[in-house]
């Protein structure tokens, strides 16, 4: 059961290796990737536009030049004739040489008039050593351009977005399905078919999904309560004949004294005693009752368990090692003396003589933890999983007396302290690992 309980830890910190994880880090790769080569081809192409389309009308404008002849120096429509010296100099007094700067063969500057306007222009070398600057009004083009670039950092942020969204989806998916499959695992461990899983909408396909899940547990749990019901109901309806028949033989013994009713009585005692742990159990496990729940000294309880079965581990010579720590928890202390006393009375029973026992009690943070290993038979990795159920008995125990109940009553009443418990092997021998 701390095998679950771990699982479940790293389920919650394995956030990277979930599926959804995995999904929403290749989406945001390829997304990013589109957004990136989409802002870079928009920037690309429109610049590559606006400088092709800027050269041909400059191109054709000089051509157009040389062809009619010079113009007027000033402006003329789109366009703009400036006549520089040989020094270059002779710009107007409103063109402002800071905005100047010379971009794919194309000299680009602005005009301080008040209005602004953005040139782009070539120069024609002439005959008298001066240069003609032929300049285009490309205000217009250049807003053109200015809107193609916020587009595609406009796109780069829309596809960031949907990035986010789909991260917080796969949040979204995985906590919910982390939620399901802790649940699912504290069912598992616990062995409570009544818990449920949360629905917190009906809107979402995991809660469609839980909502199925819970039928599939109250059908389990109503199937199991049947088959309990009817042992149960056999154990009861059997116990008060069984306990007639038992009175009568033992009244037989009295007048007769044979020792064939000693043996009766004894197989009566045994079959009362199989009942009663049956009903028992199934008291435990149905009333779930915590009136008497109070604060418990385990060491305390431990060694008085301990002293209980010394005498029986000193018939087989088995020496009880133990070493306690001081803890307390919240619990019944007739019910988890009885559960501690089973599996130290199975511990030696199932011991050789000359064997030994170890006990220990440590407190893990807020758990306590209690360990009883034996050097036994042990049981196989097959036989650890069935231990617990009832009436079940490994094949190395076949041989000795029992009613393969004393373990069954254990997980319940650790069940119902909301503890684990597990089975480990001990090499050689068994040992039993309960967390409260």
């Amino acid at each position: 059961m701390m095998r679950i309980s771990k699982s479940m830890r790293n389920s919650k910190r394995s956030y990277i290796r979930s599926s959804s994880f995995v999904m929403a880090v290749l989406f945001t790769i390829l997304c990013g990737g589109a957004a990136l080569s989409l802002g870079y081809f928009i920037n690309y192409f429109a610049k590559g536009h606006v400088v092709y389309s800027t050269n041909a009308i400059l191109d054709a404008e000089l051509k157009y030049i040389k062809a009619r002849g010079l113009p007027d120096e000033g402006r003329d429509g789109e366009y703009l004739y400036i006549y520089l010296d040989k020094d270059q100099t002779g710009l107007p007094e409103n063109m402002s040489e800071e905005d100047m700067r010379l971009s794919e063969g194309i000299l680009v500057f602005k005009m301080n008039d008040g209005l602004r306007e953005s040139y782009a222009g070539k120069t024609l070398p002439l005959d008298n050593g001066r240069r003609l600057l032929v300049a285009y009004n490309i205000t217009n083009v250049a807003a053109d351009f200015k809107f193609m670039q916020w587009l595609g950092i406009a796109s780069i942020c829309f596809v960031m977005l949907v990035v986010f969204i789909s991260y917080l989806i796969s949040v979204f998916v995985v906590k919910g399905t982390n939620r399901i499959a802790e649940t699912a695992q504290d069912i598992i461990a616990t062995g409570d078919l009544s818990r449920r899983l949360e629905v917190t909408n009906r809107w979402d396909d995991l809660s469609n999904m839980a909502a199925v899940l819970n039928t599939l547990l109250a059908r389990i749990e109503e199937l199991m309560q049947g088959v309990r019901q009817v042992s149960d109901n056999i154990a009861h309806d059997l116990r008060t004949p069984l306990t007639r028949m038992r009175n009568k033989i033992e009244a037989l013994q009295k007048k007769h004294k044979d020792d064939n009713y000693d043996d009766l009585i004894e197989e009566a005692d045994r079959l009362l005693s199989t009942f009663n742990a049956l009903l028992r159990i199934t008291r435990i496990e149905t009333e779930r009752q915590r009136g008497h729940f109070g604060a418990v000294d385990v060491k305390a309880l431990l060694e008085d368990v301990i002293a209980f079965y010394a005498p029986l581990a000193e018939e087989k010579h088995i020496k009880i090692d133990h070493l306690l720590s001081e803890a307390i928890v919240h619990g019944d202390r007739d019910l988890l003396f009885q559960a501690f006393a089973n599996m130290l009375d199975n511990a030696i029973k199932f011991t050789p003589e000359g064997g030994h026992v170890d006990i220990k009690l440590v407190r893990s943070g807020a758990h306590t933890i209690v360990s009883i290993s034996d050097s036994g038979i042990g049981v196989s990795k097959s036989d650890a999983d069935k231990i617990f159920e009832r009436f079940y008995r490994a094949e190395q125990s076949r041989s000795t007396r029992g009613t393969g109940l004393g373990l069954s009553l254990v997980k319940a009443v650790i069940n119902l302290h909301r503890g684990h418990i597990q089975i480990e092997p001990n090499m050689p021998g068994l040992k039993i690992v309960t967390t409260l």
